[in-house]
């Protein structure tokens, strides 16, 4: 008789570490208000502020290997609760303490997203056998949501009460970090099964090898490209829209309109990489991500909205298949592979904005950004190189 497979949604564990994640990716975006805020109290340049993000940025991405490759070995528990009681802490620090201290305690917080991420990820993709892409398609989409919900809570709470009013915001996170308490535990027989697969693939080295040719390349080209236009979208289509004279709620509503597309994305790829092979989950993102990631600069209106809808619906939706062909080149180091994959995302992402600042500076901010319409090009052509199944 066939057991039939409780719905990963009913889990706690997995009801743990996505409410953890949505609580975690509202801090992550709504600190850029409260560094505004600091900026302008102490007189701090553009670049000053720019390096403070970086910083923290590192903390959060370049971190995230070291503590995936701790969860593959003590489990996730401690590291999925330890990285939201750092990050709350270091918050209402920063929402009661001085502008100094209060600037060291955002710059530092990162360090608890990194911590969670891997963990959490390993949770998540380990709850469903047979759901396995719509449960971490599902978890992601938390996150998503945080990060369009943050600046919408912190600028209310700023405007109810200042910089300490924002402390409302860490203290509801309590109630995440109590529950991933009560109900996330270290699974020691998975434990011990992720310390097989370890050993068996030490003894297959040479296929690992050519699996790393076949589809590790593609994957850090998919990766690099498709998060380059994420990101140089979050960062810089901002600053052209308050160039053009948008009014600021107006360049909130259009930046939301990309984090909501994109957590929706995210959901419709994962349900759909149950059902056929990633890549081409992956190519189709890539391919309908062309037109409205070329076409929302000029665009004037509702239209505008709507492309930027639709660029992070379609820039989303390969997002779980990425990260879920990653894991499976590094058999029994799942949350080393999330932290790899997640890393090089936020860092490539980053780093690939950086240099089309460098060419914003060149050739114009729109027209840099309209030139980011080839890089998904590049990632569906590399897609069509990956073997059907991981």
């Amino acid at each position: 008789m066939a057991v039939t497979e409780t719905p990963f949604i009913q889990a706690r564990p997995y009801q743990a570490v996505s409410i953890t994640h949505f609580c975690i990716d509202v801090l992550n975006s709504g600190r850029n208000l409260l560094i505004a805020l600091i900026a302008i109290a102490l007189g701090l340049t553009n670049a000053q502020v720019g390096i403070t993000l970086l910083l923290y940025n590192v903390g959060a991405s370049l971190s995230q290997p070291l503590f995936g490759w701790l969860a593959d070995r003590i489990g996730p528990r401690w590291l999925v609760v330890g990285g939201m009681g750092w990050m709350t802490f270091f918050f209402t620090l920063a929402a009661l303490a001085g502008d100094w201290l209060a600037l060291a305690a955002l710059t530092v917080a990162g360090i608890g997203s990194g911590m969670f991420h891997p963990a959490g990820t390993m949770v998540a993709s380990l709850t469903s056998q047979t759901a396995r892409s719509r449960a971490t398609a599902v978890f992601f989409f938390a996150g998503q949501m945080g990060l369009f919900m943050g600046p919408i809570v912190a600028g209310l709470a700023l405007d109810w009460h200042g910089r300490t009013g924002y402390i409302l915001i860490p203290l509801t996170t309590l109630f995440a970090f109590a529950y991933g308490w009560l109900w996330l535990t270290n699974d020691h027989a998975g434990l011990h099964a992720e310390k097989t697969q370890r050993a068996q693939a030490r003894t297959a080295r040479v296929i690992q090898r050519r699996d790393w040719l076949r589809r590790g390349l593609p994957l850090v080209i998919i990766i690099l490209s498709s998060s380059t236009v994420s990101i140089a979208a979050i960062t810089f289509a901002p600053k052209l829209f308050t160039e053009a004279g948008y009014a600021q709620t107006h360049v909130g509503i259009l930046s939301g309109m990309l984090m909501l597309g994109s957590a929706l994305g995210g959901i419709v790829g994962g349900a759909w990489g149950d059902r056929i092979a990633g890549k081409w989950v992956i190519v189709t993102g890539m391919l309908g991500l062309i037109a409205p990631i070329y076409l929302y600069i000029p665009a004037a209106g509702l239209v505008q909205p709507a492309l930027l809808l639709l660029a992070g619906f379609f820039v989303g939706m390969p997002h779980t298949i990425l990260v879920l062909n990653v894991q499976s080149l590094f058999p029994g180091r799942r949350a080393l592979a999330s932290g790899l994959a997640l890393g090089l995302m936020f860092a490539g992402g980053a780093l690939g904005s950086y240099f089309l600042g460098l060419l914003a500076d060149q050739i114009g901010l729109a027209t840099a950004l309209q030139y980011t319409a080839v890089l998904p090009i590049i990632a569906a052509l590399t897609a069509l190189v990956l073997p059907a199944r991981p």
